[in-house]
């Protein structure tokens, strides 16, 4: 491992997803800098501007260095299931293209995320995508409740999808 890999790796709650997505807590100058000579090309912040360990004019940071700023703010005390849904479907799209690297204060609401991901994203098992969960943490009930709701909204997709292929396929050789 890189002195460079090694320091990313030193970055708040830390995980590595895939060669392409990569997630952390807060980062801060340094570490912005760090990412950008990795070869990380966008970095998208799920905390609110008013956040605890908030980095003041992160935006204006990203840019100087030549990083894609991405600000998709999830409420910690009351997220919501539609605007998480947004985020996963916006790092699904991105990573095709580019690395990215997302965080928030504590990698406590990317993690969350990051385990539906790795599910229906990319076809992780249950039992591994949580024990990559809780290295992070064990979401609280109001999280709990959102990975619920998205977790719903996933297989209703996963479904719909498996039906019009079926669909399809049946229609195609009639």
């Amino acid at each position: 491992m890189s002195h460079l890999q090694q320091a990313l790796c030193q970055t708040q709650n830390f995980q590595y997803i895939h060669e392409r997505l990569f997630t952390s807590g807060q980062l801060n100058a340094v570490q912005l800098k760090k990412i950008k000579e990795y070869g990380i090309n966008t970095v998208i912040n799920l905390a609110l501007t008013d956040a605890p360990n908030h980095l003041h004019n992160e935006d204006k940071m990203c840019l100087d260095i030549g990083l894609n700023y991405i600000q998709l703010p999830i409420c910690w005390d009351l997220p919501d299931a539609e605007q998480a849904l947004f985020v996963l479907d916006t790092i699904d799209f991105l990573v095709k293209d580019h690395q990215v690297w997302v965080h928030c204060v504590k990698n406590h609401r990317v993690s969350a995320l990051m385990y539906l991901y790795r599910q229906y994203y990319m076809d992780m098992d249950i039992a591994t995508a949580q024990h990559l969960l809780h290295q992070v943490w064990t979401p609280n009930d109001t999280w709990t409740g959102l990975i619920h709701s998205v977790d719903l909204l996933l297989k209703g997709r996963k479904a719909t999808r498996e039906l019009e292929q079926a669909l399809f396929q049946t229609q195609h050789f009639v």
